[in-house]
C-alpha cells in the first residue's frame, strides 16, 4: 500500500514523502493514521519515509491512484521528526 506523508516545517514550507509499505510496517502506519498517533509519527517517520517527492509529484500520484493513505497534519512539524534508522520493509516508489 502506498502511504503519503505531508508535513510543513516551522516556516510553513511543505515537505512530502511517498513509500510503498507492506506487512507489519503497513499495519503499523495504518494504526498511526487511524488513531492520529502524532507522538508515534514523530518518533517513527524518519525511519520509514525515506523518499521525498515534490508537491507536483504527490498531487499527480494522488489524482491518478484510488488506493493510498495520505497522512497530513498541521500538528507535527518536519523539525519534530526524530532521526531513526531505515525500516527494511519500506520500499521506494517506482
Amino acid at each position: 500500500m502506498v502511504f503519503v506523508l505531508q508535513l510543513r516545517n516551522a516556516g510553513g514550507v511543505a515537505s512530502q514523502w511517498m513509500e510503498t509499505l507492506r506487512g507489519d510496517v503497513a499495519r503499523r502506519w495504518y494504526e498511526i493514521y487511524q488513531s492520529s498517533d502524532w507522538p508515534a509519527l514523530r518518533l517513527e517517520a524518519a525511519g520509514v519515509f525515506r523518499h521525498p517527492v515534490t508537491e507536483a509529484q504527490m498531487d499527480n500520484y494522488l489524482k491518478a491512484e484510488t488506493r493510498c493513505i495520505s497522512i497530513h497534519t498541521p500538528l507535527v512539524k518536519v523539525e519534530e521528526l526524530s532521526a531513526a534508522p531505515a525500516v527494511n520493509q519500506a520500499e521506494a516508489m517506482p
